[in-house]
């Protein structure tokens, strides 16, 4: 059985919130990453890639530890 991860998109809009970051157009701009791509990410319909990961732990400040809850986070309903 091979384990599924889901981004925890609630953790990443209230850490845009508190880095005031408004809108996913404003994310895109600073991540340098697409803004449909943002949006996929943000609705849960893509895992980002490690590169985009990279982009958004830097641009949003998330901590290591921190970032490792919100990106690899079991998948419980493929489980």
């Amino acid at each position: 059985m091979q384990i599924k991860y889901k981004t925890d998109t609630v953790a990443l809009k209230k850490i845009m919130i508190e880095q005031g970051i408004s809108t996913y157009r404003e994310l895109s701009n600073r991540t340098n990453i697409n803004r449909n791509t943002i949006s996929q990410i943000m609705k849960g319909s893509i895992q980002p890639s490690a590169e985009a990961m990279r982009q958004l732990v830097s641009v949003l400040k998330i901590p290591p530890a921190e970032a490792g809850i919100i990106f690899f986070s079991p998948d419980l309903r493929t489980a």
